[in-house]
C-alpha cells in the first residue's frame, strides 16, 4: 500500500498541490485552464477536484486577478450534485473576494440546506454588504437539525460579520425567532454591527427567557455605545440570575463611562 505521505500530487491539482511552495505555485494559464475544463467533467469527483484546485489557485494569484478565476465557478452553481455545490460555497468563502457574492447568490435558494448553510458562512467570511439581501431570505429558512434552525442561526452570524447597518432589519426579525440559538446569534450580531437602530430589538431581548441571551444583550448594548441603552442596562442589573446581573453591571459601567462629556465619537466601543 502506498503511504499518503509519499504519493505524488494528482495532475488535476496542477501547481496548486499542497506541497507546492510559494515560489513555484504561481498558477499559470495552462494549469487554471486544465482545472476549468474539469468543471464540465462527467465524473462529479473530478468536478469537485476542479473546484478545490481552482480555489487554491485563486488564493495564490494577485487580488486583482481573483475575479477572473471566480467567474469560472458560475457554471458549477447549477451542478446536479449537491456535494459539489456546497463545496463550491465553501471554496468561495475561503477565497474571500467580493466577486464571489454574485456566484453565491445563484446558490442561495438551493434545495439542499447544506448548501444554503455554507452560502451563509461564505457571505460572512467575505464580509461584503451585497450579501445582506441574500442572507435576508434566510430569516424564515425552515431547516432544522434537532430543535435548532441552523441556517437562520448562521445567517445571523454572517450578518454580524458583515457589520453593516443595513443588516439590522433582518437581525431584528431573527431576534424575535422562536429558536433560542437563533436569538442568541442575533443579539451577538447586533452588538457586532454596533448601530443604534438595533436598540429596539435589544429591548425585547432584555426580557428573553434564556439567561445567556439576556447577558449577551447587555454586552451588545455596551458595544453599540448609545446612551439610549442605559435604561435597558439598568433594568438588566436587577436580573434574577446573578451572572446576568454581574455582566449587565459591567456593561453599564462601560456605557456610562463612554457617555461622559469628554468621551469623543468613536472611542466608546
Amino acid at each position: 500500500m502506498v503511504s499518503a505521505n509519499t504519493m505524488k500530487p494528482d495532475k488535476t491539482d496542477g501547481c496548486c498541490a499542497p506541497d507546492c511552495g510559494p515560489k513555484t505555485c504561481a498558477p499559470g494559464v495552462d494549469s487554471i485552464n486544465e482545472l476549468v475544463r474539469l468543471l464540465d467533467h462527467a465524473d462529479p469527483r473530478q468536478r469537485l477536484k476542479a473546484v478545490r484546485g481552482l480555489a487554491r489557485c485563486a488564493r495564490e494569484v494577485a487580488l486583482a486577478e481573483r475575479p477572473k478565476v471566480i467567474e469560472q465557478f458560475a457554471r458549477v452553481a447549477a451542478d446536479r450534485e449537491a456535494f459539489v455545490r456546497w463545496n463550491l460555497a465553501v471554496a468561495l468563502g475561503e477565497i474571500g473576494h467580493p466577486a464571489a457574492v454574485e456566484v453565491l447568490a445563484r446558490l442561495a435558494a438551493d434545495e439542499h440546506a447544506n448548501v444554503r448553510l455554507r452560502v451563509a458562512v461564505a457571505l460572512g467570511l467575505i464580509g461584503d454588504a451585497r450579501g445582506i439581501p441574500i442572507l435576508a431570505r434566510y430569516v424564515e429558512d425552515p431547516y432544522k437539525i434537532g430543535e435548532h434552525a441552523v441556517v437562520r442561526a448562521f445567517a445571523a452570524m454572517a450578518l454580524g460579520k458583515i457589520a453593516h447597518p443595513d443588516a439590522v432589519a433582518s437581525l431584528a426579525r431573527l431576534a424575535a425567532d422562536p429558536d433560542a440559538v437563533v436569538r442568541w446569534h442575533a443579539v451577538v450580531a447586533l452588538g457586532d454591527v454596533g448601530d443604534p437602530s438595533g436598540l429596539n430589538a435589544l429591548v425585547r431581548l432584555a426580557e428573553d427567557p434564556i439567561p445567556f441571551t439576556r447577558a449577551h444583550t447587555a454586552i451588545a448594548l455596551a458595544e453599540i455605545g448609545d446612551p439610549a441603552g442605559l435604561p435597558i442596562l439598568e433594568h438588566l442589573t436587577k436580573d434574577g440570575m446573578p451572572r446576568v446581573a454581574a455582566i449587565s453591571e459591567a456593561s453599564l459601567k462601560t456605557l456610562t463611562a463612554c457617555c461622559e462629556p469628554e468621551c469623543g465619537p468613536g472611542t466608546c466601543r
